[in-house]
């Protein structure tokens, strides 16, 4: 080997691991997500995404994998790429069904206020839509408040249900939205900065997050005798250091009569980012449990 080519292959050798190594720590700043469009783009499970047209919106979705079909649903301001530990985890072995719920990501927004029964609706028209007749469902917060409702009031079409961080009453919240809460605010930055670069009018952000809080702030209403006809197994999890209140958390999985409840040790409300690791084992244990 000349002296030249040594050094032409030293200069690529220091080259790659420079980039490797910035890519690690801008994935990790990230939240995994730059890794899971890698994923995205080379693995065969994902089959991209599409819009489809239901209640007077249109909802992105998109689909990876093959098998018994699984709903996966962000949490409020979220958007497909929060779940992507949980959607790579669940692709192996079935149909994950992930979509930007209505407002939110890719998908456009009403011209009313946001309700978490609308969104649920607009789950059971995507299913039709996919002529997915049953589904487990794993929701994240939001998610996974749209998840009890269709356990509720759509029984036929949910298998099983895994809910992270998800509140049967606004009640459950340990601190109250602040409905005066500035939208350009720090603590908006993250959610804020990926709607701007997905959503259709970046410039909606302002009455899109208005619209949340005043949701989270309102909904859901629900008892715990209206948990108690849920006939769906459900598996309700929360972090340690959750936003729901911990008795919130566990009064929701006593009134489920087929509720089970896991907490995740050292987390907070974003486990399913945080602790992915543990979220996904318990999740997988639970949907294939007999």
């Amino acid at each position: 080997m000349t002296k030249t080519r040594k050094i032409v292959l030293a200069a690529v050798a220091v080259l790659i691991l420079a980039l490797g190594g910035g890519f690690y720590f801008i994935n990790k700043a990230a939240i995994g997500i730059p890794a899971f469009y890698v994923w995205k783009a080379l693995s065969s499970r994902s089959h991209g995404g599409q819009y489809a047209d239901i209640n007077g919106v249109r909802i992105y979705y998109e689909t990876y994998g093959e098998g018994p079909p699984v709903l996966v649903l962000h949490g409020g301001t979220g958007f497909i790429e929060t779940m992507h530990y949980q959607i790579s985890a669940l692709a192996k072995d079935h149909l994950v069904i992930a979509p930007d719920s209505r407002g939110h990501g890719r998908s456009s927004d009403g011209e009313g206020p946001l309700h978490y029964t609308q969104m649920a609706d607009d789950m059971v028209k995507l299913m039709d839509l996919l002529k997915v007749d049953k589904a487990d469902v794993v929701g994240w917060s939001d998610g996974g408040n749209i998840g009890l409702i269709l356990a509720m009031q759509h029984p036929d079409r949910v298998g099983r249900v895994v809910t992270s961080g998800a509140n049967f009453n606004v009640a459950g919240l340990s601190h109250p939205p602040e409905l005066d809460a500035d939208p350009d605010g720090e603590n908006t930055a993250p959610a804020r900065d990926f709607y701007k670069r997905l959503a259709p009018d970046p410039a909606h952000w302002p009455v899109f997050y208005r619209k949340v809080l005043t949701m989270w702030s309102t909904e859901p209403n629900y008892t715990q005798a209206d948990l108690a006809a849920i006939k769906a197994p459900v598996l309700v999890m929360a972090g340690e250091h959750d936003g729901i209140k911990r008795a919130h958390t566990d009064a929701l999985a006593k009134a489920i009569p087929a509720g089970k409840e896991y907490i995740v040790m050292g987390a907070s409300h974003f486990a399913p980012v945080e602790k992915p690791d543990v979220v996904n084992a318990e999740i997988a244990q639970f949907l294939t449990a007999p």
